[in-house]
């Protein structure tokens, strides 16, 4: 292979598209569905069209990663799923870490072992697929640091004075090629954040995972799990972090709603709110509170939303 690691966004976008097909996220549209409303929003007001498709089903991830099917399921659910995108003739945009990084990895298994693509095809064809390769794959975050100017431009409620602690997750930095930054010490996001009027917050646990690691945080909470998000949470709680941000379903679920765990085990109160990049771009950008789907979360947003001078009806 000889594709880079780390490229510029202008690598992957030699020209800003008119329009994406937005993948969407199983956990997503169930835990978290102002996340995909808000990257609708925020596409909305920088100019580009969001195309979805409801044949579309979930990367099939969870089944993989926790041995529930054999690998040839989710080689199918894959190509039948890339293949709907390529009917509309686009890319296809992940907004889950996890999305992007099946997606990513699987489409690459069968574009270079010609008889896997060849079982994945002759299982989608009586239902009317066939996968091609013609879709490229890229997560929702690397459009926003492309367009990390206008989204700048565009700000409305600047986040000044707001203590912003990121997430990057790790399916997108383990990527092997391909990724906006160094995954040892990333800043792409902490740039978007400060291009909004935001204070980055580095705190020492800001590259631990979220802990859940799929299986794992249905099985091994308390003794994994939990021990590893209070260290992360007492660090970013001693740098002062007000919001945390994600751009995966997946360890937003982890972050927000293990908090309330930790504190009834008596391992700390944070209350720090956790809410996808989109949502907070969103909300800089001016997108009407009520459509962000803040009430999802566990940990209120109610501080945050007071500090930008924001009410909950505006």
């Amino acid at each position: 292979m000889n594709k880079q690691r780390v490229v510029k966004p202008e690598e992957l976008f030699p020209e800003i598209p008119e329009s994406i097909f937005l993948f969407r996220s199983c956990t997503g549209s169930m835990e978290y569905p102002g996340t995909e409303n808000a990257i609708k929003e925020v596409f909305k007001i920088l100019g580009i069209n969001i195309v979805m498709d409801p044949d579309q089903t979930c990367c099939s991830g969870y089944l993989l990663t926790c041995s529930g099917y054999t690998p040839e399921l989710s080689l199918a659910v894959t190509a039948r799923n890339l293949a709907i995108v390529e009917k509309h003739q686009l890319d296809t945009y992940a907004f889950c870490n996890g999305c992007y990084g099946y997606l990513s990895e699987l489409s690459h298994i069968m574009l270079h072992n010609p008889a896997y693509l060849k079982m994945a095809n002759h299982l989608i064809e009586s239902f009317g697929y066939e996968y091609q390769g013609n879709t490229g794959i890229h997560h929702v975050q690397e459009l926003y640091y492309l367009l990390k100017d206008r989204i700048a431009e565009k700000v409305v409620r600047p986040l000044t004075g707001l203590r912003v602690g990121v997430h990057y997750g790790c399916h997108y930095l383990a990527k092997q090629y391909e990724i906006l930054d160094d995954g040892g010490y990333p800043t792409f996001h902490e740039e978007i954040i400060a291009a909004m009027g935001g204070t980055p917050v580095f705190f020492k646990e800001r590259q631990a995972c979220c802990g859940y690691s799929v299986g794992r945080g249905f099985t091994h909470k308390e003794e994994t799990v939990q021990p590893h998000l209070y260290k992360k949470f007492k660090s970013a709680a001693d740098e002062g972090v007000e919001l945390m941000t994600t751009v995966c379903p997946g360890c937003n679920t982890a972050l927000d709603r293990e908090q309330a765990n930790l504190a009834k085990r008596g391992m700390g109160v944070f209350n720090i709110p956790v809410i996808d990049l989109g949502q907070l771009i969103a909300l800089a950008l001016g997108v009407p509170v009520q459509k962000l789907g803040f009430e999802a979360n566990s940990v209120s947003l109610d501080g945050v939303l007071n500090k930008l001078g924001i009410g909950k009806g505006e």
